[in-house]
């Protein structure tokens, strides 16, 4: 069984196109809304009676790990409304879990970042893990399971699959992204952030 776990706030205009597309390929759906002021809890509900309220408090991990605690399937997809995968690369998500190895607690997939149609940052991140109350996303933003996945030395398997972002970037995002970095940075001084926030300083939004 296959859950699809996502966090949202304001995403009427993507959520809904989204979850028909992918509500055939998931058993479960869990939506965590985290302060909309649109119709996102409402189209939410139309598709699973699974959504939940979460109060934001600057961290992503926070509502990402409330999400998952929802979960009731064997494994978990965690996805965006601005995340877009292929119909065959979901075919190949389902195949993926039913066939999987032993040891291998995660698998990796590769998101690539669009703005104005450019591709402005790749990257492998673990986004399809088995539900197991020891695997939880850390840092609040860039977030991951990696890190909870490496400390009970087991594996994560590489699928090739693609998922296409595509953010609404803005200047006041990035500056509030940044502020996250900087967070992060302080709280987690051994992860790779100064890399993270020249990234996006360089992106010209």
């Amino acid at each position: 069984m296959l859950t699809l776990c996502m966090i949202v706030r304001d995403e009427e205009k993507m959520l809904q196109d989204f979850l028909k597309n992918i509500k055939s390929y998931v058993d479960e759906i869990i939506i965590v809304d985290t302060g909309s002021k649109d119709r996102t809890k409402e189209i939410a509900l139309n598709f699973t009676k699974n959504v939940y309220d979460f109060r934001w408090d600057d961290d992503f991990s926070a509502a990402r790990n409330f999400s998952i605690s929802k979960a009731a399937g064997d494994w978990i997809v965690v996805l965006d409304p601005d995340e877009l995968i292929g119909n065959k690369d979901l075919i190949k998500i389902k195949k993926i879990v039913n066939e999987s190895k032993v040891g291998i607690l995660g698998y990796r997939l590769i998101q690539k970042t669009f703005y104005k149609n450019t591709i402005i940052s790749v990257r492998g991140i673990c986004r399809l893990f088995r539900n197991d109350k020891q695997i939880r996303f850390v840092y609040p933003v860039h977030e991951t399971v990696r890190e909870s996945i490496k400390s009970l030395h087991k594996k994560i398997g590489k699928t090739g699959i693609i998922i296409n972002h595509y953010p609404n970037l803005n200047e006041k995002k990035r500056d509030y992204y940044l502020k996250l970095l900087k967070v992060k940075k302080d709280r987690f001084p051994e992860s790779n952030v100064d890399k993270e926030i020249m990234l996006e300083l360089g992106q010209q939004f």
